[in-house]
C-alpha cells in the first residue's frame, strides 16, 4: 500500500457494516465512507451550481428544488462527472482499479447515493 493510499484511508470516517457477501456491495462500504467525508463539498458544490444555473434557486419551493436537482443530475453530464470525480479522487489504488473495472454499475450507485445525500440538505 502506498503512502497516498494510507493517508486517504486515515481521512475516512469509520462506518461499521455487517457481513457483506458481494464485491460490489463491499465496495459500497468504500463509497459510503468517501461520501460521508465529502458530504459538505458535494452539497456546497451542488447548491452553488444550481444557484448559478437557476436564478433564485434557494427561494424556490422544496419540491421544485428537488426536481431541478434531479433533472440537472440526469441531464448535465459535466456536472455529474464533477460530483463523481470528487468521490473518485479519494479512492486508493486498489479501489480505483476495482472502480475502473466496474465503472458503469458503480457510477449508477454513486449518482443514487449523491442524489439522496444532497436532496436531504437542499
Amino acid at each position: 500500500m502506498t503512502n497516498r493510499d494510507q493517508e486517504i484511508q486515515k481521512l475516512r470516517p469509520g462506518i461499521t457494516f455487517g457481513e457483506i457477501p458481494q464485491p460490489l456491495e463491499q465496495f459500497q462500504e468504500v463509497l459510503r465512507q468517501v461520501l460521508k467525508l465529502q458530504n459538505d463539498v458535494l452539497v456546497q458544490t451542488s447548491i452553488h451550481f444550481l444557484e448559478n444555473k437557476y436564478k433564485g434557486f434557494s427561494n424556490r419551493d422544496e419540491t421544485i428544488k428537488i426536481e431541478l436537482f434531479y433533472q440537472t443530475l440526469k441531464k448535465d453530464i459535466p456536472f455529474k462527472k464533477d460530483l463523481i470525480g470528487m468521490i473518485k479522487g479519494l479512492f486508493t489504488s486498489n479501489e480505483l482499479d476495482f472502480y475502473l473495472s466496474n465503472q458503469q454499475e458503480i457510477n449508477k450507485r454513486l449518482v443514487e447515493f449523491i442524489y439522496k445525500r444532497v436532496v436531504e440538505q437542499l
